[in-house]
Parts: C-alpha cells; structure tokens; sequence
C-alpha cells in the first residue's frame, strides 16, 4: 500500500520549488497538496483568484497530481495573504481533520527562512503536526527565497540556510517542461518577472530540487541574522511574527 505525502504550500504557484520532487515521487506515494492561505488580498479579484486556482491545478496534473488530492484550505477559511501566521490555529485545526483520513507519512513544506511570513508559518505549522505524529524527523522543507547572505540583489531564490540535505535531479528534457510550466502562473505575471531568470537558470543548468530535515525547534528563532525579506519588503517584521506565534507550538 502507497504512502502518504503531504505537500504545504502558502499560495498557489509555490509548488515550482518541487516540480523535480513530485515527479520523482508521483509513483510511489499518495501525494496530497495543500494551500495554506486563500492566494486572496485586497489586490485580487474572484475571478483572478479562481484563475490562479486553476493554474496550480492544471500544473499539478501535469505533474501526476489528482485533482481532488488538491486541497484549497487557505480559501474554505478564508486565511488572506500575509496572515496566516495570525491564523496558525486554524488552519492546523483543519489540517488535522484530514489527517484522520490521510495519514502523513512524509510532509513537505517550505523552509524556516524569513523569505516570507506566510512561508515560515507553513513551517511552524509542518512541526506541530510532525509532534502529534511524533514522525518529524521524516518531514523536509525546501527553500524558495530568502535574503540570506545577499549583498548586490536584495534576494535570492533557491538559497537554503543550512546546507545539509537531498537533492533530486533529472535529466534535461524534464527541466524544460518544468519551465515551461513556470509561464502557466498568468496571473501574478508582475512578480514572476523577477523570479523568471533566477528559476529558469536554475532548472536549465542545475536541474535538481533540494530537500532538507524540517526544523525540529519548538521555539521561534530569526531564521538568520540582519533583516529577513518579509521586513526588507514591509510585509510584517519578525518581532511582531514572533509575538503572534510564540506559544503555538507548545500548546
């Protein structure tokens, strides 16, 4: 019998930083994709958000993925962008309810890494169930972005803190599918204009997807020293993340 894999990502589009793992993957294991925020803010409009609900559909269904293993969790609570670390227990509460169902046998999720608040609260929240399960030490975290050791940019992509981990390669016809599925993501065309050349030599030259043990901490440490991207981009600070989340994982 298959097991389960869980993947946690904030927003939709958020899987491009495990195209290679979940195809490597597909075969083997049940996988289940969940969305931790709705995609949804002031910005963005319903019909631009079920749109972009569709993209990560249609991307994750070349990649194998059921449609009805695709879980828009974020959206039925109505969890916004930039807010889910003020939505922590809700989200896990329903995170849960699945799991009666859909054992986590591996998780996945994004890095411990100041890129951006909603990304570190995904991570705070793979924890929490990776204690219930007391099967932590098998859930990984990738990195997307962060601002670790940047100097010249104010950013960069595939840029894991620790160093220690897996990494999953393919082979090169593979790598150009993948990003060819980097220009389904329409709808937050503006952002991915800065994220296109970065991602794009990555996946042409390296090809690989690297995974890293979940960070096992119960307590909430700066992801690294100076300022992370979330407080660089004046989407929320950390003392204020820290206040906001400090007593989820012990409780």
């Amino acid at each position: 019998m298959k097991k389960n894999i869980l993947y946690l990502f904030a927003h939709q589009d958020d899987e491009f930083g495990t195209f290679i793992d979940i195809s490597k993957k597909i075969k083997n294991y049940n996988i289940y994709v969940f969305y931790l925020t709705s995609g949804y803010s002031s910005k963005i409009s319903k019909y631009k958000l079920l749109k972009r609900d569709k993209e990560s559909i249609k991307v994750l269904h070349k990649l194998g993925v059921r449609k009805k293993n695709i879980i828009f969790l974020g959206k039925k609570l109505n969890i916004k962008v930039n807010r889910l670390y003020v939505n922590l227990s809700k989200a896990y509460k329903e995170l849960i309810l699945f799991t009666k169902f859909i054992k986590p046998h591996i998780l996945i999720t994004h890095s411990w890494e100041g890129g951006h608040e909603d990304h570190d609260a995904c991570n705070l929240i793979a924890r929490k169930v990776g204690f219930k399960f007391k099967n932590i030490n098998k859930f990984k975290e990738f990195s997307l972005y962060n601002a670790y050791k940047c100097r010249l940019l104010y950013f960069k992509v595939f840029n894991p803190i620790k160093k220690k981990g897996t990494y999953s390669r393919t082979n090169f016809c593979s790598r150009l599918l993948h990003i060819r599925f980097l220009f389904y993501y329409t709808t937050q065309f503006k952002i991915w204009i800065g994220l296109y050349p970065f991602i794009i030599m990555h996946y042409l030259f390296l090809g690989y997807n690297f995974l890293q043990p979940l960070n096992n901490s119960k307590k909430i440490k700066k992801p690294h020293t100076g300022r992370l991207l979330y407080e660089i981009r004046n989407f929320c600070n950390f003392k204020e993340f820290k206040e906001k989340t400090i007593f989820f994982l012990s409780h």
